[in-house]
Parts: C-alpha cells; structure tokens; sequence
C-alpha cells in the first residue's frame, strides 16, 4: 500500500524550507495578547515604571471626573502608555488630519536626533484621510468603515491617534492594544494605533498595511472584544487588501497554497504561523467578493464569533449560504481557478498545491487532510476514462470533489459519499482529474483510501475525443444523487438538436441506449427510473450518464442506491 506523504517536502519542498514556515510577520495585535503575561512581569517592580493606575474620582468619591477634553494642535506634547515601555512615552503631535493625529515619540524626531521626517507624518496622513493606491480619492479611514463599522471611541476625539515610537521588539510592525483604550488612568484612554518607527523609514509598504491592519482590529475590537483570533486576523489581512496593500507580509499566501491540508479557516485555536495569515487572509478576501461588503460588516457586528458569527450573519441578511457552504466553495476555488465562475481575485491566478499521480492503475493509496476544514488536491495527469475509489476513515467527515478538464474546460462534480465514507468518481474524455479532499470533523485523523483504474469501456472509450467538443450542450447536477426511484438530469441546449443519451455501470459495460430525437433549444430535463435497456432494474452502484447532441458530448456519475 503506497502512503501519500501530504506536506510540502512532498510537493519538492522540505518542511524547513517550505514558505508558511519562513519569518514572516506576527500581528502586533496578536502577538501583544500572547506576551502580555509576559511583558507585565518583565515591568513588575522596575523603579522606572509607571506608578500604578488610578481613577480620577469626583470630590464625593463617587464616579470619574468627566475630562475637559483639550484641544490638540501640531506642537501638543502628550504623554503615552505602551505596554512595551517602562516609563510613559513623551510625544508631539506633527499632524492633525480630518480623522488623524499623527504623534512622534520626541526622540524619534528628526531634530531631536531621530530619523522621522514631516515627509513620514505627512505621508501617513494622506493615506489614512484622503487617498490610498485603492481608491485615489478616500483614504483608509473611509474605506475601512464603510468595510468594517465606525470605531470605538474611548477619548473622545474623532480624529484615531497614530503613534509613532520605537517597539522595543523587533517581530512588532504594529498593534493596536485593548489595554491602552481600557487604561485605568482617563487621560491614558486612546484610540491609538502604534507603529515603528524604523518600518517607517525602511519598509513603506509593510508599515502602511500594518496601520489598515490594525485599524481594522480596533473597529472589531470595539464592536465585539473577544472575537475568534481567525476571523478577526482574516479580515484584518483582508484590510490589506481593501485599501491596496495586498499581502504586506509576502510569505503568508504562498505558505498557504504549499500546504491547504493544513488552515487556520475555521479553527478555534489560533496559531501565530504565516500560512495561518494567508489563509484567512484569502477566505474573507473571497467571502467579501462573492458576497458583499455588507456581509462583512455584520460579520464584525455580530457578537457570536467564530463560524457562528459568520452563519449568524448570513441568517441576518437573509443570504442561503452559511459557514459550511461558503468554505466549501473557497476549497474548491483555491483549485479551480480556470474555471471564471470559481476563481476569486485574491489568488491572482495561483492554486493550491496538487500531489500528482502520472499513471494507472494506482492501487490502494493513503492520504490525510491534517486539519478540520483543510484540504487536499490528487491531480491525476492520466488522460482518457478514469474511476476512482475514495474511502475516508470512519472517524472522520469529508467533502470531495471532482474537476475534470477538458479542452481547456473544468466541470466540476461533488462526489457522494455514503455512511461508510465510501464513493466513486467516474469521469469520461478527460485531459486531467483532479480529486479535492475536504475535511469538516475534528474526530479522526483525517485519513483516507484512494484507488484508481482506467474505465475500460468501449462506447465511452470511442466517445471520449469528443466529449469537449463544441458548446452546443451544457450539462447540470442530476438531483437526487444518490438516487433509488428516478432521477432528474437537467441540460442546456444552445439550438435545436438530436440528444442521445447512453448510461454505463461502473465496470463499463453499456446499460442504457435512448435515442431522445429532436429536441428544441433551451433548458431541458431527462430522467432515468434507473433500469437497463432490457427493463430490468439496475443494481445499486455508480453509473456514468453520457449525453451527446451534435458534435457536443458531456457526462455525468449518478448513485443508485437499492
């Protein structure tokens, strides 16, 4: 028995090397909620810290003071918490915009022996009031709150603070921390989004989606605090994107696509890992595409997190997809992507990696999908007439599809599995086959059995050239499938046509020849009660349904359950 090994050394690639593993950039965000514990024992008891916090109280003891808020203008000095530094940091507001401060830590300004110039702050400004490479006339602030909602607002100015300092650490580009919009002090509350200075400087495009990026953290965290790391991350990469910083961390996407077994998507347990980045990243990227802006922002609305946030909202705006359906047409996209009707933008003509068989037969064979909601991709370059075995563990639940080319074309089947984790793929006149796992259960190992044979049949073997040929015939899901009365298989003629339909089993041999005569063009239906020309009841199994119509052929696999 051969065993698939589905990491990237497989796919040419040893693990070390393999992208999503390289250095790539932590969420600030993220990152300061994992260190946290950390960082505060780090400052515990250091002489140079802060005093601890305390409330302003009114003269009777009872409540805060309510703060006269004073006016900001370029040359206000503010003092500032970070949770990185041991004393409050002093800093100049250098730009006050429609809907930004920008702050410098002093020492990090130009004159003061730091290397931040007017020409940073103001490029800052610009892109977060008035234009970004998305859209030359709107800025981040604009972009993002009509993505995401309106933003917190702790301090009460409308303008976000942007501070720009030195993170002492050097894995931080940026964050927004909840501990500073939280302080105990009042005059300490901001909604401040930090950035590093040296990023600044040196690393431009990295520094301006980092601000969207953790922008779009503090409009979620103000909306609902405690949202899934996966989703809050997805749409934050998703920010990136949205005000035309695509992938700032370059690592992310393609460290996903080495290895779509493994995904964030779904997971509770958030792990800091770059392909973790890219696949969130991609899911909401394709979410907002296929569904509307207004889906996301109630994602970020709903107080329900995770996936049941994600059904939530799509119950809210009444749209027939939920959590499920949409991941299993991402996982199909992230494959397919000749096909137009799947492909998404995000992906920019990439796919996720295909272990490749070259040829049959190919005896039993093990695989594993290594995570709930991951996948795998079997590309099978074996052209002709193809059946394939599939038996997932008993422990486990998958989603599998089929993608047949043909002469440039994909047609894309899902395969029915029964109680057993048991199916079958018989596929006619294909260039190439490929064969998509997807796991949707934490129980089991997510292992599974593939075998595969060339379909020896000869009236589909003689039809085979031909089943690509012309656009005259257009072939939809039968329904039911599995079946075990009739069936119902819709068709699309593009003018009048003779139509012949012909049904194999699935060692081949001919079941059913029905010459159905003249048919006008335009959407159509046939059926089938499932018995053989002789009008004996066929047997439970899989059977290969062949329409022709002109010089145009098409096939599709049915289930007959007795």
């Amino acid at each position: 028995m051969a065993i698939f090994l589905l990491t990237a050394a497989a796919a040419g690639a040893t693990d070390s090397a393999a992208a999503g593993d390289r250095p790539g950039r932590i969420c600030g965000f993220r990152l300061l909620q994992l260190e946290a514990e950390k960082i505060a024992a780090a400052r515990e008891g250091d002489p140079g810290a802060p005093p601890a916090a305390a409330k302003t109280l009114s003269p009777d003891g009872v409540g805060e003071v309510s703060q006269v808020l004073p006016e900001i203008a370029v040359g206000t000095e503010l003092n500032f918490h970070s949770a990185f530094n041991r004393s409050l940091i002093p800093a100049t507001c250098r730009l006050v915009g429609e809907h930004v401060f920008v702050f410098v830590a002093n020492r990090q300004w130009d004159t003061e022996g730091g290397s931040i110039l007017q020409s940073h702050v103001d490029g800052l400004g610009e892109l977060f009031d008035r234009q970004t490479p998305a859209d030359p006339n709107r800025g981040i602030f604009d972009l993002s709150t009509e993505a995401f909602g309106e933003p917190p607002d702790v301090d009460g100015y409308e303008q976000i603070f942007v501070l720009l300092f030195d993170i002492p650490d050097s894995r931080f580009v940026g964050f927004f921390d909840p501990g500073v919009a939280t302080h105990d002090v009042p005059e300490l509350r901001r909604d401040v989004l930090h950035i590093d200075e040296l990023h600044v400087r040196r690393s431009s495009y990295l520094a301006r989606g980092t601000l969207a990026h953790e922008f779009q953290h503090l409009i979620h965290w103000g909306q609902d605090e405690d949202e899934s790391s996966w989703v809050d991350e997805g749409l934050a990469g998703y920010a990136e994107e949205l005000v035309g910083f695509p992938e700032a961390d370059p690592t992310a996407v393609p460290g996903f696509l080495e290895r779509p077994t493994r995904t964030g998507v779904g997971l509770g347990a958030w792990e800091d890992i770059s392909y973790n980045y890219g696949s969130t990243f991609l899911f909401m990227s394709f979410m907002a595409e296929r569904y509307g802006a207004e889906l996301m922002r109630q994602v970020v609305a709903e107080p329900r997190n995770g996936r049941d946030g994600i059904d939530a909202a799509f119950s809210k705006l009444s749209l027939e997809d939920d959590f499920l359906s949409a991941w299993q047409r991402w996982v199909v996209a992230n494959y397919a992507v000749d096909d137009e009707a799947l492909a998404y933008k995000a992906l920019k003509g990439r796919r996720a990696m295909a272990f490749t068989i070259e040829m049959l037969p190919l005896g039993p064979t093990m695989g594993a999908v290594g995570d709930r909601w991951g996948s795998a991709n079997i590309l099978f370059r074996t052209p002709g007439n193809i059946h394939i075995d599939f038996a997932g563990e008993e422990a486990s639940r998958f989603s599998v599809w089929s993608y047949a080319m043909r002469g440039g074309r994909g047609d894309l089947e899902q395969v029915t599995l029964d109680g057993d984790n048991r199916g079958e793929v018989m596929a006619a006149g294909v260039d190439s086959l490929t064969l998509i796992v997807g796991r949707t259960s934490l129980q089991g190992d997510g292992r599974f059995e593939l075998s595969a044979r060339e379909l020896v049949a000869t009236a589909v073997a003689a039809l085979a050239p031909h089943v690509s040929g012309g656009e005259q015939l257009h072939l939809e899901s039968a329904f039911p499938n599995p079946f075990n009365g009739d069936v119902r298989i819709p068709f699309r003629l593009e003018e009048d046509s003779e139509v012949e339909m012909r049904v194999y089993n699935s060692a081949g041999q001919q079941v059913l020849v029905r010459n159905l005569g003249p048919i006008p063009g335009g959407v159509r239906e046939i059926g089938w009660d499932g018995r053989g020309g002789d009008g004996v009841s066929a047997a439970s199994g899989r059977y290969l349904v062949v329409l022709k119509a002109g010089e145009s052929i098409r096939a599709t696999s049915l289930t007959l359950v007795r």
